[in-house]
């Protein structure tokens, strides 16, 4: 049997920003969901050594905030190492 495709229906692809084509996660947006939100999201799953911030497909800062989150791209920007935990990629 082929493996379940855990990324159909979503609709918001997060990406390392040093490598734009390879998605790391997502979600299917839902109603109620906001920058910070995604924010809290991403740091369940990838270790930080320093500040980062997400970008949207036009490289504008994703400000952590109560702004809703829209559909898209995001880039994990950040001029520190980090890692991701690749059980959780994809």
């Amino acid at each position: 049997m082929p493996p379940y495709n855990r990324s159909a229906g979503r609709d918001v692809y997060i990406f390392d920003a040093r490598d734009r084509n390879t998605s790391i996660g997502g979600l299917i947006l839902t109603a109620g969901v906001t920058n910070a939100n995604l924010y809290a999201m991403i740091e369940i799953f990838v270790i930080f050594n320093g500040e980062y911030i997400l970008r949207n497909e036009s490289d504008i800062a994703i400000e952590k905030d109560d702004s809703m989150l829209l559909p898209g791209n995001y880039y994990i920007d950040s001029p520190c190492k980090y890692f991701f935990d690749i059980f959780f990629s994809n």
